[in-house]
C-alpha cells in the first residue's frame, strides 16, 4: 500500500508544488516557457547571457548584434577621437563631425580586421587602442560565431497548438480534446502526449494536480495532426465540474510533447497550457482534410487545426452544464 501510495503521489508531483495562490496563476505559458521567476539571489544570478542569446527570437538576436556593433564602433570612435586625428594618418581634416565620422569608419575597419589602409595608427596611444579593438574584434565575432551555431544546430520541436481546447461529444459522453501539427517539414517520431491537470481544492486550500488519461498518448508519426482525447468519464478528475466551478478552481491543463527529431535523431520538448477560459464548450473539431497533389504529394493546411463548429445546446440541459 506505501508502495502504491508514493507512486500515486509522484504521478500527480510535476515540480510546482501544492500552493494555493490567492491570485490566478499560470504555471506554463503559451510559448512554452515555465511561468516561474526566481528571487533571492543577486541580481547577477538572474544574468545568464549565452541562455538569453540562444533562446531569444531572430528579431532580438539581430537587434543586439546591429546595436553591439555600432556601440562599440561608437565607443572606439570616441577614443580615437580624444587621441587626436592628427595621430592618424589619411584623415581629411574638416569639421568636428566630419573628423568623428572618420574616426567611426576607420575603427569598423578595425574591428573587422579589414583595414583597407586609407586610414592608419601614428604613434603609441593610436597603435595600443587599434591593437586593442582588433583583438575585441576576433573574440566578439568568434563568440558570434558560436552563437548563431548553436542556434542552427539545436533540435526542436515546431509544434503547433490548437488555440482552444474544446469539450466535445465522445462515447456517449464527453471529451476534453486538443490538436497538435508539426510545422516544419523535418520529421517528429515516436511522439509521446502527457496531459495533466491543476485545480485549487476548496477544501483542503491546496493546488492539486491530476494526471489525465489519454485515449491515446503515442504516435509514431507526427505527419498530419493529432487530437488529443481525455476521456471525461467517471474517473475523470473533472467529471461532474460546471464551467463555473473550474473557473474558481483556476483550472489549467499542462501538457508536455516528447519526440525524436529525426534531423538530429535527439529527443525534444515542447510545452503548453490551456487555462479554463481557452475551453470552449459544446464544440467539435472540423475535420482536416488533406489534398493529394499531381505527384502523389500529401498536403495539409496546419492552420486548419484551429477551426472548429459550434454544436447546437440541447434544451433539456441545465443552465450550468456539467462536465
Amino acid at each position: 500500500m506505501a508502495r502504491t501510495s508514493n507512486k500515486n503521489r509522484d504521478e500527480k508531483e510535476l515540480g510546482f508544488g501544492s500552493k494555493n495562490y490567492n491570485n490566478t496563476v499560470r504555471f506554463i505559458n503559451t510559448d512554452g516557457a515555465i511561468n516561474v521567476k526566481r528571487s533571492g539571489l543577486s541580481g547577477f544570478n538572474n544574468i545568464d547571457v549565452y541562455h538569453w542569446l540562444i533562446a531569444s527570437s531572430r528579431a532580438q538576436l539581430a537587434a543586439v548584434i546591429v546595436l553591439g556593433y555600432i556601440f562599440v564602433n561608437l565607443v572606439f570612435a570616441a577614443i580615437y577621437y580624444s587621441i587626436g586625428v592628427q595621430n592618424f594618418g589619411g584623415v581629411e581634416r574638416g569639421s568636428a563631425t566630419q573628423e568623428f565620422m572618420s574616426m567611426f569608419f576607420f575603427s569598423a575597419q578595425t574591428v573587422t580586421t579589414l583595414g583597407y589602409g586609407h586610414i592608419y595608427p601614428i604613434g603609441n596611444a593610436a597603435s595600443v587602442a587599434a591593437a586593442a579593438e582588433s583583438l575585441l574584434g576576433l573574440l566578439s565575432f568568434a563568440i558570434a560565431t558560436g552563437i548563431l551555431f548553436g542556434r542552427f544546430s539545436r533540435p526542436k520541436a515546431d509544434i503547433l497548438y490548437s488555440k482552444n481546447i474544446l469539450i466535445s461529444p465522445y462515447k456517449e459522453g464527453r471529451g476534453l480534446m486538443f490538436r497538435i501539427t508539426n510545422k516544419k517539414q523535418y520529421e517528429l517520431i515516436e511522439t509521446e502526449a502527457s496531459v495533466n491537470l491543476t485545480l485549487k481544492n476548496p477544501e483542503t486550500n491546496r493546488r492539486e494536480f491530476f494526471s489525465l488519461d489519454l485515449e491515446l498518448n503515442r504516435v509514431n508519426f507526427l505527419a498530419l495532426s493529432w487530437t488529443i482525447v481525455h476521456h471525461m468519464n467517471e474517473n475523470s478528475p473533472i467529471y461532474g465540474l460546471s464551467v463555473k466551478e473550474l473557473e474558481e478552481r483556476d483550472a489549467e491543463v499542462i501538457i508536455l510533447i516528447k519526440a525524436i527529431n529525426d534531423t538530429f535523431s535527439q529527443t525534444v520538448h515542447s510545452r503548453y497550457s490551456y487555462k479554463w477560459h481557452d475551453m470552449v464548450e459544446n464544440a467539435k473539431f472540423k475535420a482536416l482534410i488533406p489534398d493529394a497533389g499531381k505527384k502523389g504529394k500529401v498536403k495539409i493546411s496546419v492552420t486548419d487545426i484551429h477551426h472548429y463548429d459550434k454544436l447546437p445546446v440541447n434544451n433539456d440541459s441545465t443552465a450550468s452544464l456539467k462536465l
